[in-house]
């Protein structure tokens, strides 16, 4: 009876660690961000949260500035790993309830580089930002970029030779107009077309001796003339 139920209790604890580890991220955090990956050619990624209900403010620090503050809405997170460089394109096109987000896209600083922000243990060095109101700015042309009118108010990044590598996105919903709401269902769509990978090199085998008595070798005018070799 007593090894019935240390059994049990064994399979129980056993079952509930892998159900923990393999649980679906969500997105709230960076240690929850919903992972994607990218090899090469060209792929879409799209995910949909509700950031009404769960999802917090995310910290960061503007462009230019050394102060923290917060988004708006309530902040999605994802960790995107890419396998080659190519071009990427992120944006919260569709997105219902919510008429304006920004975009931050991330990566962790490497040794020798100076952060910009970070948050816990994780320090962070700016790729690219979409930020507040950036769809005023006299350098944003969303007819050269293909975007539609409808669609204007919503983030929207297209990074160009982006490098291989883990890069985090934090998606985000603000109000903006009267009728504008922070949080809903916010879509963030990641479109990547990377350079296809350059493949290893092949093993070379040692070339065995030609020991055939029957050779081949050929005149100047291309055509083979048939020899035999010595014994």
């Amino acid at each position: 009876m007593t090894k019935r139920l240390i059994l049990l209790l064994l399979t129980v604890f056993l079952g509930c660690g892998l159900q923990a580890q393999d649980a679906e991220k969500q997105g709230t955090s960076f240690q929850d961000a919903i992972p994607m990956s990218f090899s090469s050619g060209k792929s879409t990624f799209t995910d949909v949260r509700d950031t009404r209900y769960g999802y917090f403010s995310c910290r960061y620090k503007a462009e230019g500035s050394d102060a923290y503050q917060y988004t708006k809405g309530g902040a999605v997170y994802y960790r995107m790993e890419t396998s080659n460089s190519g071009d990427v394109i992120i944006h919260n096109w569709n997105s219902q309830l919510v008429g304006f987000s920004t975009i931050f896209l991330l990566k962790l600083v490497e040794p020798d580089e100076e952060e910009d922000w970070s948050e816990g243990e994780l320090s962070f060095k700016r790729v690219a930002m979409f930020e507040e109101a950036d769809f005023n700015e006299p350098g944003f042309n969303p007819v050269e970029e293909g975007i539609p009118s409808a669609m204007i108010g919503y983030g929207y990044l297209h990074i160009r030779q982006l490098p291989p590598g883990v890069y985090y996105i934090v998606s985000a919903g603000y109000k903006y107009s009267n009728a504008s709401v922070p949080n809903g269902l916010l879509r963030t769509t990641v479109i990547a077309d990377l350079l296809p990978g350059i493949p290893d090199e092949p093993d070379l085998q040692p070339e065995f001796p030609n020991n055939n008595p029957v050779q081949y070798v050929y005149d100047a005018s291309g055509n083979r003339i048939k020899t035999i070799k010595k014994q």
